[in-house]
C-alpha cells in the first residue's frame, strides 16, 4: 500500500481522542508491536518522534499554555501517531516555547528522565491544560504573581498549586525527589530557553500574544504558513500523500 493510500485509509475517519493511559488504546497497542511512533530521541532543540530517517520531517513548535495546541493533542496526534509516524513515513520534532508561566516548569517536567519518557509526558502534560487552567484563574492574583516568577521556589510552588507533581508521581511513576532534580536543573533551564530563542531567529515565530495561542508548524525545514491546527495540516498532507493514479 503507497503512503498516500495508507494516510487516506487511515485519515478518512477522524479518530476519537484515546488517553494514553487507557489500557485499551490504540497508542499502546501499536508501542507493543514496536512501530516508528513509539521511537523518542533527544535534538539539539527538541525530542523526535519517529524514525528519524523519514523523507518527510515535521516540526511542531508549542507551548503548554497554548489553546490551539492542546486542540491539536487531542485531534492531530491520534492521527499522525497511526497514518505517518508508526510506519515511518514521517518523524515529528517537538520543540517548546515560553509564554505562560506553566511553560517552563512543564517542558522541564516533560523531558525528565529518559527522552523514551518523553513523548506520554508531554501528551499527558498537555491535555492536562483544561484542568490547571481553571486552578490557574480561580487563584488569587497575589499566587499568580508568585508562581510567575522566574525562580526554582516559584517552579516547585508553581507545580504544587497546579498538582503536577502529583500527576507525574501517580501516572508516571516519578518520585518527588525526581521532580525537583528535574525542576531545578539550570542547565536544562538554560536550554530549553536558548533554544526557543533560537528556533524563534531562526523561523520568524512571532511572538505577540495571539501567535501563543497556536502551534506553529515546519515541514522539511520550510514553516508552513497559515498552518495552525489539524484541519489545515490535514489537508496539506493529505494532499502530499495523495495516492497514484495507479493505485486506485
Amino acid at each position: 500500500m503507497s503512503a498516500g493510500a495508507l494516510l487516506a485509509l487511515c485519515l478518512a475517519p477522524s479518530l476519537s481522542a484515546q488517553s494514553l493511559e487507557e489500557e485499551q488504546s490504540a497508542f499502546k497497542d501499536l508501542t507493543s508491536k514496536k512501530a516508528w511512533h513509539a521511537t523518542v530521541e533527544r535534538t539539539d532543540r527538541g525530542h523526535l518522534i519517529g524514525n528519524p530517517d523519514a523523507e518527510e520531517r515535521l516540526i511542531m513548535f508549542v507551548s503548554y499554555g497554548c489553546e490551539g495546541c492542546y486542540d491539536f493533542a487531542f485531534r492531530g496526534d491520534p492521527e499522525l501517531d497511526i497514518a505517518l509516524l508508526a510506519p515511518g513515513l514521517l518523524n515529528l520534532e517537538i520543540r517548546q516555547r515560553f509564554n505562560h508561566p506553566v511553560d517552563l516548569p512543564l517542558s522541564l517536567l516533560a523531558q525528565c528522565g529518559e527522552p523514551a519518557k518523553f513523548k506520554v509526558n508531554h501528551a499527558m502534560l498537555m491535555r492536562a491544560q483544561a484542568r490547571w487552567v481553571e486552578r490557574w484563574d480561580s487563584a488569587s492574583a497575589f499566587n499568580r504573581a508568585n508562581w510567575s516568577r522566574e525562580t526554582l521556589p516559584a517552579r516547585r510552588s508553581l507545580v504544587s498549586a497546579l498538582d503536577f507533581d502529583d500527576m507525574m508521581a501517580r501516572r508516571r511513576g516519578y518520585s518527588r525527589m525526581d521532580l525537583g532534580t528535574c525542576l531545578s536543573d539550570r542547565k536544562a533551564t538554560a536550554k530549553l530557553i536558548s533554544n526557543s530563542r533560537a528556533d524563534a531567529e531562526e523561523f520568524g515565530l512571532p511572538s505577540d500574544a495571539a501567535a501563543f495561542a497556536k502551534p506553529y508548524f515546519a515541514l522539511n525545514g520550510e514553516m508552513l504558513n497559515g498552518v495552525h491546527s489539524w484541519d489545515a495540516l490535514y489537508e496539506l498532507l493529505s494532499e502530499r500523500f495523495k495516492p497514484d493514479p495507479e493505485d486506485s
